[in-house]
């Protein structure tokens, strides 16, 4: 697979350090303003690198850029760190708030299928907050199964958060 791949006038790239900065104005925003992550605390600068740079050639992050700017970021990261998983991994997709709702989530997700397949990957797996209905819908459009619910298991802004854990083969 190309380092750019361009649907429209989005181009999905492998993100790069440079890219930290966009990545980050985005996470934080989800941090800090919604329950679509469990994070609490915002990344600084720093941070936002050091997560970019242990993302390997195996659990790439990529960019969907417009006109130059990010709109838009997901990535696939390891499931868990004992070895027997090391073929199953979990992704996330993060889109820009006023850049939803236009088909950037579903090109990045798309991507990551990709480039997962591409790595030898056997299982995607999403553990999705139950109250973010947007990307549970994404994930199912993609074929994800609902496999399980976790309740109560986080809790943030002054409530209790179920996850939904969804699955995707991909040998299949």
């Amino acid at each position: 697979m190309p380092d750019a791949l361009v649907r429209g006038a989005l181009t999905l790239l492998l993100a790069r350090p440079e890219d930290a900065d966009a990545i980050r104005a985005i996470w934080n925003h989800e941090v800090l303003e919604t329950d679509h992550t469990t994070d609490t605390e915002p990344r600084d600068l720093r941070a936002q690198r050091a997560w970019l740079a242990a993302h390997g050639d195996d659990h790439p992050v990529v960019v969907a850029v417009s006109d130059g700017t990010v709109l838009g970021y997901g990535a696939l990261s390891p499931y868990r760190p004992k070895p027997a998983f090391r073929r199953t991994v979990e992704d996330s997709v993060y889109v820009k708030r006023g850049a939803r709702g236009g088909g950037i989530g579903g090109a990045i997700l798309a991507h990551l299928l990709e480039l997962a397949r591409e790595r030898g990957h056997h299982s995607v797996l999403a553990r999705i907050t139950a109250p973010n209905a947007a990307s549970l819908a994404l994930h199912e459009r993609h074929a994800f199964a609902r496999i399980g619910l976790e309740r109560e298991v986080a809790f943030k802004r002054g409530r209790w958060l179920d996850v939904v854990v969804l699955q995707k083969i991909l040998d299949r």
